[in-house]
């Protein structure tokens, strides 16, 4: 057994490293077996403040009134990364958005007790160890329902892009439903998307069987990564707009620098 294997066989699994295994093999291999120190990026760094904020609202540490003054008052201590050059205007296109979206903001958490919030959640499935870490668990008092919310910053797209986009959202989404209920045997009723640069609610069916599905993805993924040998970029989903500004190893990555351009 290779130093690899034992590295990945001792790894609590999420699905963002499953999913990024996908994204790219030799960023996965930067990041989980040779744990190189990850840097963020503009849209980590918008989408911290946002969870933050919101976090902030659901413990009663925010009011809903305080909610725009707070992310006027934090935008740069949260803003560490240099903003894209594409497309122009892309740091006061982000930043009049989420200005819009707390101007604006209205949701009756009155209707819900507070479940949990950002909780992390570590537990096991075939042998395999792994987390996940829901953004919100509400339960709706009126129907004593369980409603797991989640907070997306990318916009939401329309048609058949708008089909896959949620396609891959609910994967995520139906392996949080699973492990609330093995773990916290919370039995998610209700699962919905806050698009926040949108202010749009997505819901996502809750159903069984595509959560089996989600589980036996990740489930086969991670068996690809114990299989992997080369761990080289995904030819076949090489993006250079990724590579250039949201990869969180692309400061170290030798296929960036140059010093080793050959992709078979």
């Amino acid at each position: 057994m290779s130093t690899e294997d034992f590295i990945l066989d001792d790894l609590h699994w999420s699905f963002s490293s499953a999913s990024s295994f996908l994204t790219c093999k030799y960023g996965f291999y930067l990041t989980y077996i040779q744990r190189e120190k990850r840097i963020g990026n503009f849209f980590s760094d918008f989408g911290l403040l946002i969870h933050k904020i919101l976090e902030m609202y659901f413990k009663d540490e925010l009011d809903i009134w305080d909610l725009e003054d707070y992310y006027v008052a934090h935008y740069l201590e949260f803003i560490k990364e240099p903003v894209p050059r594409y497309p122009v205007g892309m740091g006061e296109m982000y930043y009049q958005s989420g200005l819009n979206f707390f101007q604006n903001f209205e949701f009756d958490k009155d209707k819900y007790t507070v479940v949990s919030i950002e909780d992390k959640i570590v537990s096991q499935y075939n042998g395999l160890d792994l987390i996940v870490k829901p953004d919100l668990v509400l339960k709706e008092k009126a129907t004593g329902q369980y409603l797991l919310m989640d907070y997306k910053t990318a916009k939401l797209k329309k048609g058949k892009l708008r089909d896959k986009q949620l396609e891959e959202y609910a994967r995520q989404f139906y392996l949080y439903a699973y492990f609330l209920w093995i773990e916290r045997k919370i039995e998610v009723s209700r699962i919905t998307i806050w698009f926040i640069r949108d202010n749009e609610f997505v819901e996502i069916p809750v159903n069984s069987l595509r959560i089996f599905d989600a589980l036996e993805w990740f489930e086969e993924t991670i068996k690809q990564t114990k299989l992997e040998e080369i761990w080289i970029p995904n030819r076949d989903k090489a993006n250079k707009y990724f590579c250039d500004n949201l990869c969180g190893v692309r400061d170290q990555c030798k296929y960036q620098t140059g010093e080793d351009i050959y992709i078979p």
